[in-house]
């Protein structure tokens, strides 16, 4: 009886000590982006995996810094989106400051099409976790 309590101890015990927490998917990712050596102020990074299946999204700050909350880990491509912050895009400075328009800070920049889509734009990183990546768009 004491080995068949035992064993049942021991059986309860093992199988309650399974991997853990599963590992994570995804991470935040921070950085800086640039076109042509200018910094963006407006816009939006697109960080997607390789299937086109997950995706994680944040816009770019006045300061040019950006943070893609739930990015998948692993081989991404990445799309930087400006055409939809056109309309932010008029008046861009006055008396030599970047105005506040419709509620955002910065100045529109439109970058090349290619990049506002992630199959096109060419932009690839291997994402780790809190990975810090910065972005240098050239106009050609």
């Amino acid at each position: 009886m004491r080995k068949a309590t035992l064993l049942l101890g021991f059986t309860i015990l093992v199988a309650g000590c399974g991997t853990g927490t599963p590992p994570p998917t995804d991470t935040v990712v921070t950085g800086k982006i640039t076109l042509d050596g200018v910094t963006l102020t407006m816009g939006e990074v697109v960080f997607e995996n390789e299937a086109g299946t997950l995706s994680g999204r944040g816009e770019i700050a006045s300061t040019g810094q950006f943070r893609v909350p739930s990015t998948p880990l692993g081989k991404v491509r990445a799309a930087v989106r400006t055409a939809n912050y056109a309309q932010y895009a008029k008046p861009q400075v006055k008396d030599g400051k970047p105005l506040t328009i419709g509620g955002r800070d910065g100045t529109y920049l439109a970058v090349p099409k290619k990049y506002e889509d992630a199959k096109s734009s060419g932009l690839t990183f291997d994402i780790t976790p809190d990975k810090v990546v910065d972005i240098v768009l050239t106009g050609k």
